[in-house]
């Protein structure tokens, strides 16, 4: 057995106690801009998770924004998390001055046992695992777009929708309500034009390109919207169907080229995949370079593929077919007979078997 080698703390935070209630277990995780914490509530002996994010070398002013950013995302995911159980749930933010002598700004957010989908998806990859299908994926990814289409509703856009910031909990193969949460609301933004200037200004650098929308690029906050979310969710479903990337490129001006080329959109059919026209078509509007041209929220663009969805599996339950092929004797037709879910077949075929009876005499 192999075991994984503990993360290193860069804050030294492990093993002390914030505000006199976390106790720092471990490191769970580190980006860029943060490091994450597995903590214990000792007042009510809950796991929670400590998100404490990297400010060391940043100015007053710098300082100051950072903590005015994160209160902000935390007063977004309380506010959508009262709302849907697909959020994950703020529950405090503070800042602490380490043993180092580091001000560290931090937030409380619930514990979730379960494991970022972009690990999830590589590995399965690794593993040889075959992709989902259609109702797996939508069963995934359905509280993510219940998720969005609560912020849509409350005038609020992600704009960084990615597997890296959605959890698969642990027992969603077991039927969960929510088996999956969407997270990281740090660079959301408001559409209806009442969000303040500083909150609107990262859009312009911060996004992720594999999952960004053509618009993202453009450096201009005003052309961001929920169509922006429904493009990078459209990805990610297309991700978890395939399981490829959605966009290839190892550089920004290749995945730039890709997400932006209007004579190849990145839709199920272009990698290959087959899931009906109904489909094909609400992800080709999804995936559309336009931002006029795409579902107007993540709503919106969900009940149309569920719709599809359905039709689709309406399609398939069809079980018999008559065609003219070929002749399998002089004077004789071929009858085929296509039929899914057994049962169903053979119950079509006892009840209809006069008529067909009929319709073969009169071929003959």
């Amino acid at each position: 057995m192999t075991l994984t080698p503990p993360i290193a703390d860069p804050f030294g935070l492990v093993g002390t106690m914030l505000a006199g209630k976390y106790r720092i277990d471990a490191v769970v995780q580190e980006t860029e801009m943060s490091v994450v914490y597995r903590a214990a509530h000792q007042l009510w002996r809950r796991d929670v998770a400590i998100k404490a994010f990297k400010a060391q070398s940043l100015g007053d002013d710098a300082r100051r924004s950072l903590l005015e950013s994160f209160v902000r995302e935390g007063a977004i995911m309380a506010e959508l998390s009262e709302r849907t159980a697909a959020v994950c749930q703020a529950r405090d933010v503070a800042s602490v001055l380490t043993p180092r002598g580091d001000w560290v700004p931090y937030m409380v957010l619930e514990w979730l046992d379960g494991e970022p989908l972009d690990c999830v998806l590589e590995r399965e990859r690794a593993e040889g695992l075959p992709p989902r299908s259609v109702a797996r994926a939508m069963r995934m990814l359905e509280p993510i777009a219940r998720a969005l289409t609560v912020a849509h509703e409350r005038g609020i856009v992600h704009c960084d929708v990615k597997p890296g910031n959605i959890c698969v909990l642990e027992d969603s193969a077991g039927g969960s309500a929510t088996p999956s949460k969407l997270y990281d609301f740090g660079i959301a933004t408001s559409f209806h034009g009442v969000a303040s200037a500083h909150a609107d200004a990262p859009l312009a650098v911060a996004f992720t390109p594999a999952y960004a929308a053509p618009e993202q690029y453009a450096a201009d906050p005003r052309a961001i919207g929920p169509w922006t979310d429904v493009f990078a969710l459209a990805l990610v479903f297309l991700e978890v169907l395939t399981g490829k990337d959605a966009l290839t490129g190892d550089t920004l001006e290749e995945l730039r080229a890709r997400a932006c080329d209007p004579g190849s959109r990145p839709t199920p059919r272009a990698h290959g995949v087959r899931v009906g026209d109904g489909i094909e078509r609400v992800l080709a509007r999804a995936l559309a370079l336009k931002p006029e041209d795409r579902f107007a929220h993540a709503g919106e663009f969900w009940s149309a593929l569920r719709h599809a969805a359905t039709e689709r599996g309406r399609e398939a339950t069809i079980p018999f077919l008559l065609v003219r092929p070929r002749r399998a004797a002089r004077g004789r037709w071929l009858l085929s007979a296509f039929a899914v879910g057994g049962g169903c077949a053979a119950y079509t075929m006892l009840t209809h078997w006069a008529h067909l009876s009929h319709i073969v005499g009169l071929l003959r």
